[in-house]
């Protein structure tokens, strides 16, 4: 029982670092770049910007040449062969750059620019474009420039570098203009022996599908702005082959006797000017005839259809004028109901009204006398506390008035003064007679002390 309590504590603890782990591979976005160098100056996902940008430059490069090329040529096969280098070389570069790993991709697209460099500087039979090679070769040698620009940015301790592009483009030459090129992908390890891929893992790849998407997503909205381009330059190739085929150049020579006949017919017009006249007269007149005669007749329809739409408005008229006498008739009588069925309604209303105030007066008729007999009882209680009220009101003030009559008896008894005689006796015997005064005379008393005292007594 206590192996079989503590099993899944130890599952647990065993499952939450796998699926930490599992998320650590999930989340890893390393590339070839980051296996390959440590110190590089770009990431993956950088290079992978980098890479985009790249590709529409050589898209606009190669165009902008192959138009030079044709503006300067009136060869078809020229034209031809612009025509084809726009096509494939842009596809083939948009090929490259959808490679899974950005930096194969960088790799891919320059062993393509050097395949066409050297396509162009050493043709295995006449130069493609003639007199306009040079426009070609320029275009190619701006590519490589940028290309070891970007070598430059991304660092220079990388085992992958420009002389394994300059190797596996010699060792797998293009010969023409459809780009059927060597894959990179089966041949970079015979020339490069330091790298050693390491295979994805299940999660990695798992991990890896939305920036994959992303990518994917990216270059298809890039490809798509050339593909209207690349419908153009389908058609202007189909025409030009058409052109060059045995059938259309043989028709061109029939062309050739046709116009020598058109010839012969123009001077025997020429030789004819009286008779074109003649017949340019008599069909002015035809014309003219026609005319008049179709205005007649435009005239004459243009009045019949006025008078059929004359009858028809006044048929349509008589019928709303009917229609409306019939829509008022029966407004009438609906009003007249109406009216008569709210007249009934109010009668019936009034005579429920009146039953329902008969009866509140009924009822208060009923009550009246019990609201009246209560409201006198209440009146009755009311003036009972009110005569009590008033009898307990003057008892108080007679027992107050009787108060202040003894605290007014009591203050107005008479206090004895001594003053002194009006005389000026001796000294002796005013200071004498003083032990006298105050033996035989009480000290009178304060009028607070007795109200004070008589207060007590009652």
């Amino acid at each position: 029982m206590v192996r079989l309590a503590i099993l899944p504590s130890w599952v647990l603890i065993i499952a939450v670092p796998l699926t930490l782990l599992g998320c650590q591979s999930l989340q890893s976005n390393d590339g070839l770049l980051e296996q390959e160098s440590s110190n590089a100056n770009v990431s993956s996902r950088q290079l992978r910007i980098v890479l985009d940008d790249l590709v529409l430059q050589f898209s606009s490069q190669v165009e902008l040449a192959a138009d030079q090329i044709i503006a300067e040529n009136n060869d078809p096969q020229v034209h031809k062969n612009a025509l084809m280098w726009k096509m494939n070389g842009i596809a083939s570069c948009f090929q490259a750059a959808s490679r899974r790993d950005p930096l194969g991709s960088y790799f891919d697209i320059w062993i393509l620019n050097k395949q066409s460099l050297e396509l162009f500087e050493n043709p295995t039979e006449a130069a493609l474009f003639g007199d306009s090679q040079g426009i070609a070769i320029s275009a190619t040698k701006q590519m490589e420039t940028t290309m070891a620009d970007v070598l430059d940015l991304i660092g220079d301790d990388l085992p992958v570098n420009e002389t394994f592009a300059s190797d596996f483009a010699a060792d797998h030459p293009i010969n023409n203009l459809y780009f059927k090129r060597a894959s990179i992908t089966a041949n970079y390890t015979k020339y490069i022996s330091k790298i050693k891929i390491k295979g994805p893992e299940l999660l990695g790849v798992v991990g890896d599908i939305d920036q994959q998407l992303d990518q994917l997503q990216r270059l298809s909205s890039m490809y798509a702005e050339f593909i209207p381009k690349q419908a153009r330059w389908n058609g202007e190739l189909v025409i030009l082959e058409t052109l060059q085929s045995n059938a259309v150049i043989t028709s061109l020579q029939n062309m050739s006797l046709a116009a020598n006949g058109v010839a012969v017919i123009a001077e025997t017009t020429e030789a004819m000017p009286s008779l074109i006249e003649r017949e340019r007269n008599l069909l002015h007149d035809a014309i003219t005839e026609e005319r008049l005669a179709t205005m007649q007749a435009i005239d004459q329809m243009r009045s019949e259809t006025l008078n059929s739409f004359q009858e028809e408005r006044i048929a349509v008229m008589g019928q709303v004028q009917s229609e409306r006498a019939t829509v008022l008739q029966a407004l009438q009588e609906q009003r007249i109901a109406v009216t008569n069925d709210l007249s009934q309604l109010g009668e019936e209303s009034l005579d429920e009204m009146d039953k329902v105030i008969d009866a509140k007066i009924s009822n208060i008729a009923l009550h009246g006398s019990d609201l009246i007999d209560h409201g006198f009882r209440r009146l009755a209680q009311l003036l009972g506390v009110v005569a009590t009220l008033s009898l307990l009101s003057f008892a108080a003030f007679l027992l107050i008035r009787e108060h202040h009559r003894r605290d007014s008896g009591i203050s107005e008894a008479p206090i004895r003064i001594h003053s002194a005689t009006k005389g000026h006796p001796e000294p002796q015997s005013r200071v004498a007679s003083q032990p006298t005064k105050a033996v035989t005379e009480p000290l009178p008393q304060r009028p607070n002390q007795a109200r004070h005292r008589n207060r007590r007594a009652a």
